[in-house]
């Protein structure tokens, strides 16, 4: 069945993955993803069953308008810095006088992770997709866009949203689908009006954190989130610990990977100012190949990012050795066992400031951005120790998982009053600038990459060495927790 799905839907696996990798593959848009960069033309279809609550459609349809300062739209212009402009049609509603699911679907109600729902799902998906047509919905212009560009013969993306009780999915249709496909054949993706339609999210009515996560995966990012519930996973990121009443930005990586980033490439020692993340777009980053760290400026001020009570810098230890695989239909492996599972080794960390690694306690821990984010006097830098980071060594550094320092240091960070914050970084003095995304476009290579420079320690222009280095960022350890200590007990 799977040999027989991948010569139908490839052709050639070579150059093809998941639809949910967290781009491990970009050469997959269209067949396997949503355009992520320029214009796109996005379809919602609103599925309506009896005895369920109603759609407010007014409240539907302006979420997904341009003119919604906090809806799908804006959020996707700001967070991608213009680079990718979706335009929603809503479509006419979709009614069912009973639930279109079988029978053992209570109230059609759908648990999270039930997977008996697929062979239903795929009928109820085909259906929707069927009536819609037969509304008048011209399908063909959901397909401006492409992985070059240009209409490619997939639609920009469709989503199906439900009055029923349903969380979301993002279903790669395509690769599941054995019957009909609207168009006298059998398998494959759906085609309607000569394009077709291989992936669908879908979500609940009242969850718009839920409809702008959901479409998130059909851009290629996968959930980074906890799928175990043992801890939230990754704050500070629409793509993880869920769930917030207001729309969160992206983290730092994911925006990296949309190529939605300013990204700076640190070599050397640098004193730098790093504008907020919702205005500039700037991600740092720290190292390079699969192992590095990232950072940005996140705080409250901006349309997003509400639930934030104070601004600093959100440092990410980032491995892309976790988990992230390529192999067509690995996204079922990351619904059961994500990527961000394991809390002391996930493939996107949040470092905590305080150190004291709070958010690993349980599902229902929540951030404490004053001591969480990096803010005035904080510093990051090696743990002398050389013991790799795990539940019994918490300690907060820069060293890579292994224990091995990397020769990266965050120090004498202030945060202004405009929100800009001032922060010195460094990293290794050579061989920082040659990663790249891709070859050639907007956000394939970093904005500036710099060589190194004096090091400035009371106003001396200093050039110190490795160990000298080392010694000061231990210094600067050992300042942050004895103020993080002592912020404690004042607080009682």
């Amino acid at each position: 069945m799977r040999a027989l799905a991948l010569v139908l839907l490839l052709g050639s696996v070579a150059s093809y993955a998941d639809y949910m990798d967290h781009f491990v593959i970009r050469d997959d848009v269209g067949v396997r993803k949503a355009p992520y960069l320029g214009p796109a033309e996005i379809l919602v279809i609103p599925v309506e069953v009896a005895g369920h609550p109603t759609f407010d459609l007014a409240e539907l349809t302006r979420f997904f308008t341009s003119n919604d300062p906090d809806g799908f739209v804006k959020f996707h212009e700001t967070a991608s810095l213009g680079r990718y402009k979706p335009h929603v049609t809503v479509a006419p509603v979709v009614a069912h006088l009973s639930c279109p699911l079988p029978p053992q679907f209570t109230n059609c109600s759908v648990a999270r992770g039930d997977v008996s729902v697929f062979a239903a799902g795929i009928d109820f998906l085909r259906e929707s997709v069927r009536l819609t047509d037969a509304n008048g919905v011209d399908f063909s212009k959901l397909d401006v866009n492409g992985r070059r560009g240009t209409a490619d013969g997939w639609v920009d993306g469709v989503m199906l949203i439900t009055n029923t009780p349903f969380g979301g999915i993002a279903f790669p249709f395509g690769y599941f689908n054995r019957g009909d496909n609207l168009a006298g054949g059998m398998g494959g993706p759906l085609v309607v009006d000569g394009v077709k339609i291989g992936h669908i999210a879908i979500t609940g009515s009242r969850d718009q954190f839920s409809q702008v996560h959901e479409f998130g995966h059909l851009q290629g990012l996968t959930d980074l989130y906890d799928q175990s519930f043992s801890y939230p996973g990754l704050h500070f990121s629409l793509m993880g610990g869920c769930c917030s009443a207001n729309l969160k930005l992206h983290d730092a990586e994911s925006r990296f990977r949309l190529r939605w980033a300013d990204w700076h490439q640190v070599q050397g020692r640098q004193r730098v100012r790093i504008g907020p993340a919702e205005t500039t777009g700037e991600v740092w980053r720290l190292g390079v190949g699969d192992e590095y760290f990232l950072i940005e400026n996140r705080g409250p001020g901006g349309v997003f990012d509400k639930q934030f009570t104070a601004r600093g810098l959100a440092v990410y230890h980032v491995d892309r050795r976790v988990k992230l695989k390529g192999d067509e239909g690995k996204f079922q492996d990351r619904i059961l066992d994500g990527v961000n599972d394991d809390k002391w080794h996930p493939y996107i960390l949040n470092l905590q400031a305080d150190g004291l690694f709070e958010l690993q306690a349980s599902d229902a821990a929540r951030p404490d951005y004053e001591n969480d984010l990096f803010r005035d006097g904080d510093a990051l830098g090696a743990d002398s120790s050389g013991t790799p980071f795990s539940a019994d060594h918490p300690v907060a550094s820069t060293n890579y998982y292994s224990g091995t320092p990397s020769g990266i240091f965050i120090s004498d960070i202030t945060v202004t009053p405009e929100g800009p914050i001032d922060v010195t970084l460094e990293a290794p003095g050579a061989d920082q600038c040659n990663d790249r995304l891709c070859d050639e476009g907007v956000g394939c290579a970093p904005v500036t990459c710099e060589s190194p420079g004096a090091w400035k320690v009371g106003g001396c222009g200093c050039n110190v060495g490795a160990e000298g280095a080392l010694g000061l960022g231990l210094l600067l350890l050992l300042e942050q927790r004895l103020r993080r200590r002592q912020q404690r007990v004042f607080r009682g």
